[in-house]
């Protein structure tokens, strides 16, 4: 089996898709994680090496965003004249024929 990535990274800058749908991406250096230490550990910065917190990102995204396949099901609640429309840990995989 050969897999071929086609994935891309996930910013905030390249604009893959409509500004709605693109993904948030709030950067902290080791200052502005310094909140974040006192509100989840009661950490205060001088307790801290040269007074200085965790660098982290907050990340809000859709289920749209970056590199997906979409399931039938994100089209439409039915497909093949009825049937129920295949959910993501539905979709066949490649020599499948659909859910066992």
């Amino acid at each position: 089996m050969r897999f071929i990535d086609l994935s891309m990274p996930l910013d905030d800058v390249i604009p893959v898709d409509p500004p709605f749908l693109r993904p948030q991406i709030e950067y902290k250096d080791h200052i502005g994680g310094l909140q974040d230490m006192y509100k989840m550990y009661g950490i205060l910065p001088e307790q801290l090496p040269d007074g200085q917190g965790l660098a982290a990102e907050t990340v809000t995204i859709t289920t749209h965003a970056g590199t997906h396949v979409d399931a039938p099901w994100h089209y439409h609640p039915t497909m093949n004249g009825g049937e129920k429309a295949w959910t993501i840990d539905e979709v066949p995989s490649t020599g499948s024929s659909g859910p066992a």
